[in-house]
């Protein structure tokens, strides 16, 4: 029987163009490895990608934060992507950054916290206009607002 199709990843080509992008940008750059690394392994494409340069990385969901902890990374980690019910608590616990786009967000991270007695690193995210998960202009007041209370 012979293979269709057959996928091969090149961790390589991954490293090479992240040293392409991080000799041009001039500033740290985050290796988005969200979705299994787009399908090509979250933890091997994370690993590459740090080794040539990337300073940060980049997932969506808890679940995907905490694999990457799990896997041994321990690199600067940005998790955007959560429901205001979600366990911010291990996130918080994973030393995680946590994307906020609500004051939702924001109070049910800061709660966290306190139960746990330690502090949480947020990011707050702008709408940019896509509508892809940001507070929008009328809310960035607000959330900013919020923010430096906490």
């Amino acid at each position: 029987m012979s293979t269709l199709a057959e996928a091969t990843v090149d961790h390589g080509a991954i490293a090479g163009n992240v040293r392409t992008i991080a000799s041009v940008t001039g500033t740290d750059l985050m290796a988005v490895v969200k979705a299994d690394g787009f399908g090509h392994g979250a933890v091997q494409v994370a690993y590459a990608a740090l080794r040539a340069g990337a300073r940060w990385l980049g997932v969506t969901s808890t679940a995907e934060a905490l694999a990457l902890r799990d896997a041994g990374v321990t690199a600067p980690t940005l998790s955007w992507l959560h429901r205001p019910t979600d366990d911010f608590g291990a996130l918080i616990n994973a030393g995680v950054d946590v994307g906020v786009s609500t004051t939702t967000h924001l109070h049910a991270i800061a709660d966290a916290a306190r139960l746990l007695g330690v502090p949480a690193v947020v990011q707050l995210k702008a709408d940019t206009g896509l509508s892809r998960n940001g507070a929008a202009g009328d809310d960035w007041t607000e959330l900013v607002g919020w923010a430096g209370k906490y």
